[in-house]
């Protein structure tokens, strides 16, 4: 294969890799963060990346980064030892609007809430979820 073929097969992988939302071009390791919370409220350092410091708990949790995060997504884990198994949410905020503080951690980089889900678009923060965080700058 010449050279130019090979090229041109890159770039098509990469167009087809974009229109699925991949990139040719993965982030570098101190790009990004995430961390697994188990439903006890407590860090899975094992499934977690670049998190410096972790403080909360009874759903409001905050987060120290090795960077300050720009983009973030997260979701409810399926944890069937977790204590919180009922309809739940999950919300994100990243500087420059934390939603809140922990006693631990004045200044967090990322902050996660989970909470129960007792009306329509109503309920209260709650602990007991499970769930997963990835950050990006």
């Amino acid at each position: 294969m010449t050279t130019s073929a090979k090229f041109k097969g890159s770039a098509v992988s990469c167009l087809i890799g974009t229109a699925l939302l991949v990139s040719c071009n993965p982030p570098a390791a101190n790009d990004y963060a995430y961390a697994h919370v188990s439903g006890n409220g407590t860090l899975d350092a094992a499934n977690s990346k670049s998190v410096i410091a972790f403080d909360g708990g009874n759903g409001l949790y905050c987060f120290k980064l090795a960077f300050q995060p720009k983009n973030t997504v997260a979701t409810l884990a399926d944890d069937p030892t977790a204590p919180n198994q009922s309809v739940g949410f999950i919300k994100v905020a990243v500087p420059p609007t934390p939603t809140f503080t922990c006693a631990n951690n004045q200044h967090p980089d990322a902050v996660v809430e989970t909470g129960n889900e007792t009306t329509v678009n109503g309920g209260s923060s709650a602990g007991g979820f499970a769930f997963c965080v990835y950050w990006s700058k």
